[in-house]
């Protein structure tokens, strides 16, 4: 995914009532409050959102809206949760510790109410357990680990573009995109940084499309590192950004099983089409680093879910085994076949599995919400 703005507006209030009736515990919740939003044509329905503080889980159903399948909340210009790919008919849900404060809403494409208000009211949450604090250390770690490997692939990368050695960049581009791919659900949350390094052609203005996949263009499509060089350049400099952020990224449990959901519904609502490595067809590369991320964000929580929920916990093992038996037919010795050699079934398989695992992954954070 790759949203083209973070901005926030205020938004109308007749609706706020009607949204404060509609919070209630669901038995699939751990006693955080379910709240129910629609996408329509309009946007975001309701447009305000008046809350306690403490634990929430967003149930958000796309009304049959065609131009509308986001909903984001946002704090300034880092997104706190969101829900995306959600066509016509389907539903996604993610969970948040709502601290008290204003927030935005966002609904990319309404015509009238793109973007909302929530207001949250009540004391502070209470301090983090020790369980939440060791999750998050995990995966934290584990993030700036990637990111780390990110630079220094990235690094390499250009370092072939500038040097006009097309067989070598060529040979290094898969393992540079396979880091952020396993923690592209951080880089999102801090809005533009996501466009910058990974938007594909169409996301943004053709001017101002940067990043990994205007090189991938040039390089598989025209055959060639002319024009590479300021944008390796520049993609350096955003990795580090990244980098940067990611030091200072405050972090819960829920947020963290949010972004394992993303990952694959990354793969399954849209990479799957080949969209992604559209030049270079290296999809799976990208599928597998999706997938081994969303693992480890799942591992970081899993012990807090086990003592909540411990039948979730083993169907989520054991679909994530379902994945990777899915997945190693395409392997080839460190490396997968080329997304072209994929036949219809093949991908409709690949689909099925990533569906299977992501439903029950997508319970996960309501019931780690208020650990």
């Amino acid at each position: 995914m790759t949203s083209t703005s973070r901005i926030a507006a205020a938004a109308f209030a007749a609706s706020l009532l009607a949204l404060a009736g509609c919070g209630s515990t669901s038995p699939e919740s751990d006693g955080a409050k379910a709240v129910a939003v629609k996408l329509t044509d309009a946007g975001c329905d309701p447009a305000k959102l008046s809350l306690p503080a403490g634990p929430a889980t967003f149930e958000v159903a796309n009304d049959g809206a065609d131009a509308v399948s986001e909903f984001e909340i946002l704090d300034g210009g880092r997104i706190l949760g969101e829900v995306e790919n959600l066509a016509p008919g389907l539903s996604g849900r993610f969970s948040l510790t709502l601290r008290p404060g204003s927030y935005v809403t966002y609904c990319p494409g309404g015509k009238s109410v793109e973007h909302g208000v929530l207001e949250v009211a009540g004391g502070a949450a209470a301090g983090t357990s020790a369980a939440a604090a060791r999750a998050v250390a995990r995966y934290r770690s584990y993030v700036e680990q990637q990111t780390a490997l990110l630079v220094t692939r990235t690094k390499a990368f250009d370092a072939a573009l500038q040097a006009d050695d097309l067989a070598r960049a060529k040979a290094l581009y898969a393992g540079a995109r396979a880091p952020y791919e396993r923690i592209e659900p951080v880089a999102e949350s801090f809005g533009g940084l996501d466009p910058a390094i990974d938007a594909r052609a169409g996301d943004v203005p053709a001017a101002s499309w940067t990043g990994f996949h205007p090189i991938e263009k040039r390089l598989w499509a025209g055959n060639t590192t002319e024009g590479t060089q300021a944008l390796g350049n520049k993609l350096v400099r955003d990795v580090l950004r990244l980098q940067t952020k990611v030091k200072a990224l405050q972090l819960e449990p829920a947020q963290i099983a949010n972004g394992a959901v993303e990952l694959l519904d990354e793969v399954s609502k849209s990479k799957i089409t080949g969209e992604e490595e559209r030049y270079s067809h290296i999809d799976l590369v990208d599928f597998e680093a999706n997938v081994d991320g969303a693992r480890v964000a799942f591992e970081s929580v899993k012990p807090i879910l086990a003592g909540r929920n411990a039948a979730l916990a083993a169907a989520v093992a054991q679909r994530f085994a379902g994945v990777d038996t899915a997945l190693a037919r395409y392997r080839r010795g460190d490396g997968y076949v080329t997304y072209g050699a994929l036949t219809t079934a093949d991908t409709r398989l690949l689909s099925r599995v990533i569906d299977a695992l992501a439903e029950p992954l997508s319970r996960v954070g309501a019931h780690v919400v208020a650990a």
